[in-house]
């Protein structure tokens, strides 16, 4: 064990400058010489996303718990890099243990479902961006990066800035949750699942409640909320399948009949 809290020590010590270095080394993949413009979107694609990476921490802890519990820990820390999606991930890995690699890999496909509605939603946007970039960017998409890109193409604004924005916000992201998936796994038993049960969905809560003034996201999140609750009794996955559902037609109603702004 003091091997494993050793280590988890080692990987956490350049987490502190990891921001100025994941600037610099997106800054590389831009320009041979200093651009401000895009440096200074790359950090506001840090700084977008800092919250949501707070916000996620205790649900990767669950998640790195999860896969250290299972009896190939260092399979299910690759597995996270393939499968990047925290209730995918979860899913899987408890499909595994019941119901077989076929049932786990079709569970995880419903639930990742939603990523190819989001990146229809971003290659609206992206329609100018080159081949390279749509190529580099799409593993990278999920929820949080989708609607910091999302609200990014909505504001003007050079095709170098949004995508330095957008890897900035993604590679920080990917690196936070590759750490604390990493730190779960290696304290394991040490961490209070039960205190983690409960941090994990408060914090993912705190995000949605912070976006609820829009009386839009009111009405998806009710949606998916109902979805869930039909859904309880499915078998492990599929209840989060159902509310992903709900809320994408939910949002396809709202695009073609929009609420009365007056109803905010």
């Amino acid at each position: 064990m003091k091997n494993r809290v050793a280590g988890v020590t080692a990987c956490l010590q350049p987490v502190s400058k990891a921001p100025n270095q994941i600037i610099r080394m997106i800054d590389g993949m831009f320009v041979t010489t200093r651009d401000s413009e895009v440096t200074h979107a790359i950090r506001d694609g840090v700084i977008a996303v800092a919250p949501l990476v707070a916000g996620f921490a205790p649900f990767a802890l669950v998640v790195g718990a999860t896969l250290g519990a299972a009896a190939n820990p260092g399979a299910g820390i690759a597995g996270s890099w393939i499968i990047y999606g925290g209730s995918a991930q979860i899913a899987t890995a408890r499909t595994l243990q019941s119901g077989g690699a076929a049932t786990a890999v079709i569970t995880a496909l419903l639930i990742n479902t939603r990523l190819l509605v989001y990146s229809a939603s971003l290659s609206q946007h992206w329609r100018e961006q080159p081949r390279w970039f749509r190529i580099a960017a799409a593993p990278m998409i999920v929820d949080p990066v989708w609607a910091l890109a999302e609200a990014r193409a909505a504001r003007p604004g050079s095709a170098r800035e949004i995508r330095a924005h957008y890897f900035g916000s993604a590679i920080c992201l990917f690196v936070a949750w590759s750490v604390f998936i990493i730190t779960g796994v290696a304290l394991g038993s040490r961490l209070d699942s039960h205190a983690l049960g409960v941090a994990a969905p408060l914090c993912l809560l705190w995000l949605v409640v912070s976006r609820l003034q829009d009386p839009r996201t009111r009405f998806i999140v009710a949606a998916a909320a109902t979805g869930a609750f039909v859904g309880r009794n499915l078998p492990s996955g599929l209840a989060i399948f159902v509310a992903i559902l709900a809320g994408c037609i939910a949002g396809q109603a709202l695009d073609r009949h929009p609420l009365d702004r007056s109803e905010s």
